[in-house]
């Protein structure tokens, strides 16, 4: 089995390394630990949902096509983002709609805001200030975001955990998303563009 050698899972790197080698399990695992993120990704940026599943799809089909350059010494994610913002951006303009009333200048506006805060750049700023962020937040917050997010468990799952109200988990999990949207917005502020 790929996902784990004697108990222990398999890191990322292995995966690269087995998947650039020509291991279709390696990458197949790589798909299955990403594309929750990628589909995330794209599903953000576009308002259907079935041209975002296609273009996750594409996302991956990129990737195993370019695996054999990727730079094992870089994260992964933050590259699948990548290529899944250039296929994103050659889309809109395959698909670019025509702005009908005076629109174009909004139009255009929107198209610049996108093409600055879609780059692997951004991105890869995005989550260092993320992880710098949760590392500031320990204890029973911290594992709180955990499972909820990491281990996607449901609201009323950790409210029983806890022992606590439905409402009551779902308020601090807003405010904990609230602290982290201000500290990550605060740490993007401070880092210069690179």
């Amino acid at each position: 089995m790929i996902m784990t050698t004697i108990g222990v899972a398999v890191e990322d790197d292995e995966l690269i390394g087995a998947a650039q080698a020509g291991s279709v399990d390696a990458f197949s695992e790589l798909v299955r630990r990403y594309q929750r993120a990628v589909r995330t990704c794209l599903a953000a940026r576009m308002s259907d949902a079935h041209e975002a599943e296609d273009l996750a799809q594409e996302v991956f089909v990129t990737a195993f096509e370019r695996l054999r350059q990727f730079d094992r010494t870089r994260p992964l994610g933050p590259w699948l983002r990548g290529i899944a913002i250039n296929l994103l951006r050659n889309h809109r303009r395959k698909f670019r709609p025509e702005y009908i009333g005076g629109c174009e200048e909004l139009g255009r506006l929107l198209e610049d805001e996108v093409s600055v805060r879609c780059t692997e750049a951004y991105e890869g700023r995005v989550h260092a200030a993320l992880a710098e962020c949760l590392g500031r937040i320990d204890g029973p917050s911290r594992e709180l975001l955990r499972r909820r997010y990491a281990e996607e468990a449901s609201v009323r799952t950790l409210a029983a955990e806890l022992q606590r109200g439905y409402s009551a988990v779902t308020m601090q999990l807003h405010r904990l998303r609230t602290l982290l949207a201000a500290c990550i917005e605060g740490k993007l502020a401070s880092m210069s563009p690179s």
